[in-house]
């Protein structure tokens, strides 16, 4: 349909002081104002539409494998069918079989009401428990991990369109579908357009039955400044329960009151704005107001965005002598034509200004027309309140722990940090796709581009690495998975092969080099052409060898993946051949624990160490004692449980818990993985397979 060229981008770093300083910079790039609005060259990107195979036969598609159903006398069970062969194999590739059944699990045990959560259960689960019992109810205690529920529901429907890619079955579309508008519910619960709840639920009387079919609370004791009652007639997706309340075995009704949870980060919008605009190109006519529901919520979040300025830093001595500081701390790599931060004389960032507790009442719940141009909130270096200033808005970032009435739940400083640049250009380029509208387009171009140098930007991506005791590896998928979507959707121009380089320099060659994540492996080979990736035959082989490896973490490959020990000193002393436990270096602890002063306040760093207590694999350091890691990324089978594996540390060695097996993962990691490796041809295992109803006999 409808694209650019000047800079390159990944995320800086966070916490209290990105929240003082993350708002501190702008820079030049040249810009388009006065020229010529270059296109904007998007398309959709799915490709072609796929074909059912089972069009035109006798067979009829299904969505969950094993699932059986009696239907007009007959039983069936949904089984994997060889188009090709026109039969159900005999006999399944491992792999294919894995996948199958740990998207059966997710159908089944991890998405209530279509939310993405962590099943726990009421006491230990033991490696190869069969389903009946870990999936009967009596063994259900509760979900765990539902304020991510919006960003793992995103992955779900990420899954779920590349899998009706690859298959092009009418059962993999509906079951898509479906998966769309659980995560649209997730905006319709809030009746702010374009804010997205973490998760929605219900609260009911203690006594009420047990229900895994739903988020459900006991008591409202748990509400804090950012839960919100909310009336189910704005959410018409939901299912009934949500109205008319939960009916126990004796047919006695308990009223539910509906809640949702708000303080949304930008990893939870990363879910929607990862897979919405493939699940865009591929609904149908029929759907069209799905796709009306999905450009409605995209473009009003991005016109939301508050814009704030922070002004006359050439003017402020001490606030530049602050950046570098921060960015002189031995950490900085600068590539050759990088931007110079210290020639920055204003900082501009988009914000997602917070609903809470202090304000519900003045919320501006409008959608406005086009994103923001003039900013909301100024801070001026040159005035006697800049420091005031500057730390009343970092208080406002802060509405996890103190919430006020102009609290930010996330924001985006497009001039220092490379991933919010991406973001935002992201964001315009999507905006543009759904709806065409000149805009968009001017915005991404004179904007962000022109004036905010948001290409120049995204070269600093990956130039402030943090050590791998205190990084927060989740940073670096909240970046990569929505720069795959913005990949995917440009198409051939100057300004999708800038952002290749960008994917390629910053995020392969200096943060996911030596990770082993098959996400954003397949993701980067599928995405940067060959003439610019430098590693894609490594990435692929990694990403393959890691799916093909990934499976239960108990001892039983085709099992959830589930909350069990991996013995620290076991594994000290049989680490794969050619790795070796590491230690960190006193200036990689001072950088993580000392902290730093700016404008005289303590930033605190993040403690690695601790009291020395003679245990393996302890490093001893000036002043206590860190955990070692592996040099090198683990093998699947030695990377502890956790909800996402592709966002978490792979040199982590060993893990304890209290109650093994007790909290199981919805599985995701593998699933999307494969999808993704399947979309591009990387992996052919299953080829030819898709879910069809098997004739068991007669039922009654």
């Amino acid at each position: 349909m409808h694209a650019s060229a000047c800079g390159r981008t990944a995320p800086l770093a966070g916490g209290l002081f990105m929240a003082i300083l993350g708002v501190l910079a702008l820079g030049a790039c040249g810009s388009t104002r006065g020229d010529p609005v270059p296109a904007l060259l998007v398309h959709d990107p799915g490709g072609a539409t796929p074909t059912d195979p089972l069009a035109g036969t006798d067979m009829e598609s299904c969505a969950v494998f094993l699932d059986e159903q009696c239907r007009n006398g007959v039983l069936s069970e949904c089984d994997l069918y060889d188009v090709k062969a026109h039969k159900f194999p005999s006999t399944i590739d491992p792999l294919v079989r894995r996948v199958f059944l740990f998207e059966r699990w997710y159908d089944r045990y991890h998405q209530p009401d279509g939310q993405t959560a962590n099943r726990v259960f009421t006491g230990p689960t033991p490696a190869g428990t069969p389903e009946a019992e870990w999936g009967a109810l009596d063994h259900f205690a509760a979900y765990d991990g539902v304020g991510d529920s919006a960003i793992w529901t995103g992955a779900a429907l990420n899954a779920y369109a590349l899998r009706y890619l690859v298959t092009g079955t009418e059962a993999d579309y509906e079951r898509m579908v479906t998966k769309t508008k659980q995560l649209l519910i997730l905006f319709d619960v809030t009746g702010i357009p374009g804010y997205v709840a973490r998760y929605h639920g219900l609260i009911v009387a203690p006594g009420a039955p047990k229900t895994d079919e739903h988020i459900v609370r006991y008591n409202a004791d748990f509400f804090d400044d950012n839960d919100h009652y909310f009336d189910p007639v704005n959410a018409p997706g939901l299912p009934d329960v949500y109205r008319d309340g939960i009916i126990d075995g004796q047919g006695k009704t308990w009223d539910g009151t509906p809640y949702w949870h708000g303080h949304p980060s930008i990893d939870q919008y990363s879910g929607p704005m990862t897979a919405f605009p493939l699940v865009f190109g591929l609904l149908r006519d029929e759907d069209q107001d799905t796709k009306d529901r999905i450009t409605h919520e995209m473009t009003c979040y991005l016109n939301r965005l508050g814009r704030i300025e922070i002004r006359n830093l050439q003017q402020n001595q001490e606030a530049l002598d602050a950046v570098r500081d921060f960015f002189s701390r031995g950490l900085l790599r600068l590539d050759p034509g990088d931007m110079d931060l210290s020639t920055l004389d204003t900082v501009v960032a988009y914000a997602n200004r917070s609903i809470n507790s202090t304000n519900e009442d003045t919320f501006d719940r409008s959608c406005p027309d086009a994103p923001a141009l003039k900013p909301y909130r100024v801070l001026d270096a040159t005035s006697d309140d800049f420091i005031l200033d500057l730390l009343t808005l970092a208080k406002d970032l802060q509405g996890d722990k103190e919430t006020t009435p102009e609290s930010i739940d996330h924001i985006y400083v497009v001039s220092v940090r490379g991933g919010d640049a991406m973001h935002m250009i992201h964001l315009a380029a999507m905006a543009y796709y759904f709806t065409g509208r000149e805009v968009y387009r001017k915005f991404l171009y004179d904007e962000l581009i022109g004036n905010l140098h948001a290409l120049q930007v995204a070269n600093l991506m990956s130039s402030l690495r943090t050590p791998r005791w205190c990084r927060s590896f989740y940073g670096s998928h909240i970046t990569f998975s929505p720069f795959w979507s913005l990949l995917e959707l440009l198409d051939d121009s100057p300004l999708r092969t800038e952002l290749a380089k960008v994917m390629d320099v910053e995020l392969e060659q200096k943060d996911m080099y030596n990770l082993d994540n098959a996400k954003f492996d397949f993701m980067y080979a599928g995405t940067v052409p060959d003439d610019i990736a430098t590693a894609k035959a490594q990435a692929v082989a990694e990403a393959i060898r890691a799916v093909e490896t990934l499976g239960g973490n108990g001892g039983v490959l085709d099992d959830p993946r589930r909350t069990y020990d991996i013995d620290r000193q076991w594994l000290l002393a049989h680490l794969p051949d050619g790795n070796e436990p590491i230690c960190p270096t006193e200036d990689e602890r001072a950088f993580c624990e000392d902290g730093f002063k700016v404008f005289g306040v303590r930033i605190p760093g993040k403690p690695i160490t601790s009291e020395c207590t003679g245990a393996p694999g302890e490093c001893q350091l000036s002043d206590g004692c860190a955990q070692a890691q592996a040099r090198d990324a683990l093998p699947m089978r030695y990377r502890p449980w956790t909800d996402f594996l592709w966002q978490r540390n792979p040199f982590e060695i060993g893990v304890q818990y209290s109650v093994q097996g007790q909290e199981q993962s919805p599985g995701l990691d593998l699933t999307e993985a494969y999808w993704l490796g399947r979309r591009y041809g990387y992996i052919t295992s299953g080829r030819n397979l898709v879910l069809a109803w098997r004739n068991l006999g007669s039922c009654q």
